[in-house]
């Protein structure tokens, strides 16, 4: 008979006074509540502690903090704690952690204390599990893949009538995975792992905090069962909502996103199989990435760019036209190639993998392409897998090569050179083969 215990903690950590958003916006008012949930699975013996998070990215400073608040609170092996996000961009910024007073103020007052009581709701709520039960379903009406071949011959994101678009790069990924852990005498818990990137990043006003398509993900899910839902945002780098979303509709159009995003979750869960459940591995590892891929022209490129445009084009829109002309999406492309020619040659990313019976965890650091997230589940030896991505670290775009070959906004910010997106994929295949391995 297995040990396996879930248990469920959630808290809201919405700040009581203006705080900066994402890039430097500030936001008065809160329109839906911010929250962090957190999952907790355990054998026994060993414990993963499994956080989603309403916010956008978060700075190796936040995480260090946080990790240190859950250890302290659990006693968890901080390698344990999985610290993912929506990627909410109407949600106090937390790069700006300990760079901005009253971002650090709200995370010190607030966030914290939030984080310690989910963490600890979530190990005193631990249940046997009685059954695991997996599903999938296809939510296809929320998402596009927002990079375009253009009729000018260059590569652009959410490019408009002007630049004349031709053709999307892909497909886009929409295959929603739900996970759900049958408890005895208490709820149960799901886990809902689906890619779409944030909706009202896309014109919603900027003074609202807001938890995006997630306030109506939960409502919808939450309020049509008896279930306690964790969503975890898989990679999204290449994708965007299937509209744009004006102020005068953010209180409408991410929450139909986010309903549809729920249905989605039911229709999976109505179809499910179930699953075995023995054993549980947590891993952990480092992979090197070279990030020396701007260590040439593009660089002296990029600094001319940038110096013709502010001596010669007050325009912002003259500007942004001449940056394209130049190969790049605009001057935070070309910002980040000179930042990123000042960087060490190699970094080291955390991969980490929880897994259990029949169903593997990835967790990645990065906004990845949703073809890489892809590639993952096609050759897991795991029956459902799920990608998770946003973990654990600073999020950049992670590419696939292909993507890299055509250039863009998303490969001009990624840190890596060209096939570190297939290479991240592969050695998640082999921790996963591991799993697989010590949990036969």
């Amino acid at each position: 008979m297995s040990t396996l215990q879930v248990g469920f903690g959630r808290e809201t950590y919405n700040p009581d006074k203006p705080v900066s958003q994402n890039s430097s916006l500030t936001g008065y008012s809160v329109l839906t509540a911010i929250m962090v949930t957190c999952v907790a699975i355990s054998d026994g013996e060993q414990t993963a502690l499994i956080f989603s998070n309403d916010l956008r990215n978060h700075s190796p400073q936040f995480i260090e903090r946080y990790t240190a608040e859950v250890v302290e609170e659990t006693g968890v092996p901080a390698e344990n704690i999985l610290v993912s996000t929506t990627h909410n961009h109407s949600s106090p910024d937390v790069n700006f952690y300990q760079n901005r007073d009253d971002v650090t103020d709200w995370a010190e007052r607030i966030a914290f204390p939030a984080i310690r009581r989910a963490a600890k709701a979530a190990m005193e709520d631990l249940t046997p599990v009685e059954k695991v039960t997996c599903g999938k379903d296809h939510v296809d009406t929320v998402t596009y893949v927002r990079r375009y071949f253009c009729a000018d011959g260059i590569f652009r994101m959410n490019p408009g009538k002007s630049h004349n678009p031709t053709a999307h790069e892909s497909e886009a990924d929409t295959e929603l995975r739900a996970v759900r852990f049958h408890r005895e005498e208490k709820k149960d818990v799901v886990l809902t792992n689906f890619q779409v990137h944030a909706a009202t990043a896309l014109g919603a006003s900027s003074g609202f905090i807001c938890a995006d398509f997630l306030h109506a993900f939960r409502q919808t899910a939450e309020a049509r069962t008896k279930l306690l839902v964790c969503y975890l945002q898989g990679g999204c780098g290449n994708l965007n909502t299937y509209s744009r979303i004006h102020p005068e509709a953010c209180n409408t159009d991410y929450d139909k996103v986010g309903r549809l995003i729920a249905e989605g979750m039911l229709r999976a869960l109505e179809n499910a199989d179930e699953v075995a459940f023995e054993g549980l591995a947590i891993q952990k590892e480092y992979y090197t990435g070279y990030t020396d891929h701007t260590r040439d022209h593009l660089v002296q490129k990029a600094r001319d760019a940038v110096k013709y445009v502010r001596e010669n084009l007050p325009d912002a829109k003259e500007a942004n036209d001449y940056f394209f002309s130049q190969g790049f999406a605009g001057r935070l492309d070309a910002g980040a190639v000179i930042s990123k020619s000042q960087m060490e040659k190699t970094r080291q990313i955390p991969l980490s993998t929880v897994c259990f019976g029949d169903v593997g965890m990835t967790f990645a650091p990065f906004e990845q392409f949703d073809v890489n997230c892809q590639q993952i589940r096609a050759a897991s030896p795991f029956k459902t897998t799920l990608t998770v991505g946003y973990t654990n670290f600073r999020h950049h775009y992670l590419p696939s090569a292909y993507g890299f070959s055509n250039g863009g906004y998303e490969a001009g910010q990624c840190y890596y050179i060209p096939g570190t997106g297939e290479t991240v994929a592969l050695e998640f295949l082999r921790q996963l083969k591991q799993a697989k391995t010590k949990l036969k």
